[in-house]
Protein backbone atom coordinates (compact mmCIF):
# COMPACT_ATOMS: atom_id res chain seq x y z
CA UNK A 1 0.00 0.00 0.00
CA UNK A 2 3.06 2.25 0.55
CA UNK A 3 4.70 1.73 -2.79
CA UNK A 4 0.75 2.58 -4.62
CA UNK A 5 1.11 5.56 -2.15
CA UNK A 6 4.07 6.55 -3.55
CA UNK A 7 3.25 6.27 -6.54
CA UNK A 8 0.60 8.30 -6.70
CA UNK A 9 2.45 11.24 -4.89
CA UNK A 10 4.72 10.91 -7.70
CA UNK A 11 2.58 11.17 -10.28
CA UNK A 12 0.51 14.09 -8.86
CA UNK A 13 4.16 15.76 -8.85
CA UNK A 14 4.79 15.01 -12.60
CA UNK A 15 1.44 16.73 -13.36
CA UNK A 16 1.76 19.34 -11.27
CA UNK A 17 5.23 20.66 -12.48
CA UNK A 18 4.67 19.77 -16.23
CA UNK A 19 1.23 21.17 -16.12
CA UNK A 20 2.88 24.57 -14.50
CA UNK A 21 5.38 25.03 -17.38
CA UNK A 22 2.79 25.18 -19.59
CA UNK A 23 -0.07 26.96 -17.51
CA UNK A 24 2.48 29.79 -16.49
CA UNK A 25 3.10 30.05 -19.72
CA UNK A 26 -0.58 30.61 -21.24
CA UNK A 27 -1.17 32.55 -18.04
CA UNK A 28 1.79 34.54 -18.38
CA UNK A 29 0.18 36.65 -21.50
CA UNK A 30 -3.00 37.58 -19.48
CA UNK A 31 -1.40 38.41 -16.47
CA UNK A 32 2.34 38.20 -14.48
CA UNK A 33 1.12 38.18 -11.24
CA UNK A 34 -1.22 35.64 -11.60
CA UNK A 35 1.48 33.57 -13.16
CA UNK A 36 3.86 34.44 -10.47
CA UNK A 37 1.13 32.90 -7.95
CA UNK A 38 0.43 30.00 -9.60
CA UNK A 39 4.29 29.12 -9.89
CA UNK A 40 4.52 29.88 -6.46
CA UNK A 41 1.40 27.73 -5.27
CA UNK A 42 2.12 24.72 -7.76
CA UNK A 43 5.70 24.86 -5.93
CA UNK A 44 4.09 24.56 -2.35
CA UNK A 45 1.78 21.80 -3.24
CA UNK A 46 4.30 19.67 -4.62
CA UNK A 47 6.36 20.49 -1.64
CA UNK A 48 3.23 19.45 0.62
CA UNK A 49 2.77 16.10 -1.64
CA UNK A 50 6.57 15.41 -0.88
CA UNK A 51 6.26 15.63 2.57
CA UNK A 52 6.94 12.14 3.92
CA UNK A 53 7.75 10.78 7.51
CA UNK A 54 11.12 9.72 6.40
CA UNK A 55 14.12 10.54 4.01
CA UNK A 56 14.07 7.35 1.57
CA UNK A 57 10.20 8.18 0.76
CA UNK A 58 10.71 11.75 0.12
CA UNK A 59 14.02 10.48 -2.28
CA UNK A 60 11.23 7.78 -3.36
CA UNK A 61 8.49 10.13 -4.31
CA UNK A 62 11.09 12.70 -6.71
CA UNK A 63 12.63 10.14 -8.06
CA UNK A 64 9.62 8.31 -9.39
CA UNK A 65 8.16 11.88 -10.50
CA UNK A 66 11.18 12.18 -12.61
CA UNK A 67 10.24 9.37 -15.25
CA UNK A 68 6.16 10.06 -14.95
CA UNK A 69 6.98 13.88 -16.19
CA UNK A 70 7.97 12.20 -20.00
CA UNK A 71 4.42 10.59 -20.58
CA UNK A 72 2.47 14.80 -19.27
CA UNK A 73 5.13 16.60 -21.58
CA UNK A 74 4.05 13.95 -24.69
CA UNK A 75 0.40 15.20 -24.09
CA UNK A 76 1.06 18.58 -23.66
CA UNK A 77 3.94 18.96 -26.69
CA UNK A 78 1.69 16.77 -28.91
CA UNK A 79 -1.16 18.99 -28.65
CA UNK A 80 1.11 21.80 -29.36
CA UNK A 81 -0.23 23.52 -26.04
CA UNK A 82 2.12 26.68 -26.23
CA UNK A 83 1.55 27.53 -29.57
CA UNK A 84 -1.87 27.81 -29.09
CA UNK A 85 -2.14 29.21 -26.13
CA UNK A 86 0.30 31.89 -27.48
CA UNK A 87 -2.56 32.58 -30.53
CA UNK A 88 -5.34 32.42 -28.04
CA UNK A 89 -3.81 35.33 -26.12
CA UNK A 90 -2.57 37.31 -29.69
CA UNK A 91 -4.81 36.24 -32.29
CA UNK A 92 -2.77 35.30 -35.56
CA UNK A 93 0.53 35.82 -33.72
CA UNK A 94 1.77 32.34 -35.32
CA UNK A 95 4.27 30.58 -33.79
CA UNK A 96 6.56 31.27 -30.60
CA UNK A 97 9.37 33.53 -31.36
CA UNK A 98 12.70 33.20 -29.69
CA UNK A 99 12.25 35.92 -26.81
CA UNK A 100 9.32 34.05 -26.17
CA UNK A 101 10.89 30.54 -25.54
CA UNK A 102 13.59 32.82 -23.47
CA UNK A 103 10.62 33.80 -21.50
CA UNK A 104 9.93 30.14 -20.77
CA UNK A 105 12.80 28.97 -19.86
CA UNK A 106 12.98 31.53 -17.28
CA UNK A 107 9.43 29.87 -16.14
CA UNK A 108 10.71 26.83 -16.05
CA UNK A 109 14.01 28.07 -13.52
CA UNK A 110 11.80 29.73 -11.50
CA UNK A 111 9.94 26.84 -10.97
CA UNK A 112 12.49 24.67 -10.40
CA UNK A 113 14.12 26.51 -8.30
CA UNK A 114 10.98 26.77 -5.95
CA UNK A 115 10.68 22.81 -6.39
CA UNK A 116 14.32 22.56 -5.54
CA UNK A 117 13.90 24.49 -2.43
CA UNK A 118 10.50 22.36 -1.97
CA UNK A 119 12.98 19.22 -1.48
CA UNK A 120 15.04 20.69 0.53
CA UNK A 121 12.45 21.32 2.89
CA UNK A 122 11.08 17.95 2.65
CA UNK A 123 14.49 16.60 3.16
CA UNK A 124 14.92 18.71 6.36
CA UNK A 125 11.45 18.24 7.89
CA UNK A 126 10.41 14.68 9.02
CA UNK A 127 7.20 15.08 10.51
CA UNK A 128 5.93 12.13 12.78
CA UNK A 129 4.41 8.84 11.12
CA UNK A 130 0.58 10.15 10.48
CA UNK A 131 -1.30 7.80 8.17
CA UNK A 132 -3.74 10.61 8.37
CA UNK A 133 -1.89 13.51 7.81
CA UNK A 134 -0.34 11.78 4.59
CA UNK A 135 -3.80 10.80 3.25
CA UNK A 136 -4.67 14.36 3.55
CA UNK A 137 -1.90 15.73 1.75
CA UNK A 138 -2.53 13.37 -0.97
CA UNK A 139 -5.97 14.30 -1.45
CA UNK A 140 -4.89 17.98 -1.23
CA UNK A 141 -2.55 17.26 -4.01
CA UNK A 142 -4.94 15.11 -5.58
CA UNK A 143 -7.79 17.63 -5.82
CA UNK A 144 -5.26 20.66 -6.90
CA UNK A 145 -4.13 18.12 -9.71
CA UNK A 146 -7.73 17.48 -11.09
CA UNK A 147 -7.94 21.20 -10.73
CA UNK A 148 -5.49 21.77 -13.05
CA UNK A 149 -6.05 19.08 -15.40
CA UNK A 150 -9.47 20.54 -15.50
CA UNK A 151 -8.07 24.26 -16.43
CA UNK A 152 -5.99 23.04 -19.11
CA UNK A 153 -8.53 21.04 -20.95
CA UNK A 154 -10.71 23.95 -20.58
CA UNK A 155 -8.14 26.31 -22.13
CA UNK A 156 -7.58 24.05 -24.61
CA UNK A 157 -10.84 24.06 -25.68
CA UNK A 158 -10.90 27.93 -26.01
CA UNK A 159 -7.23 27.66 -28.05
CA UNK A 160 -7.49 28.15 -32.02
CA UNK A 161 -6.65 24.87 -34.04
CA UNK A 162 -2.90 23.99 -35.10
CA UNK A 163 -3.50 24.09 -38.46
CA UNK A 164 -5.08 27.36 -38.94
CA UNK A 165 -1.68 28.76 -36.97
CA UNK A 166 0.32 27.07 -39.35
CA UNK A 167 -1.31 27.69 -42.02
CA UNK A 168 -1.13 31.44 -41.40
CA UNK A 169 2.52 31.00 -40.92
Amino acid sequence: MKLLKIFLASAVMAVQYVSAIFLTEAISYKSNVLMLLYTVLTAGVWTLVLLSEDTRTVLAKWLFSVPLCYPVLLCYWNTHYAVRALNWAFPGYGRQSAGGGFAGAMLLLLLTALCTVGLIAALARHPKPDQKAEAIRLCIGGGCTLAVIAGAVLLATQFPPYPDITAGV
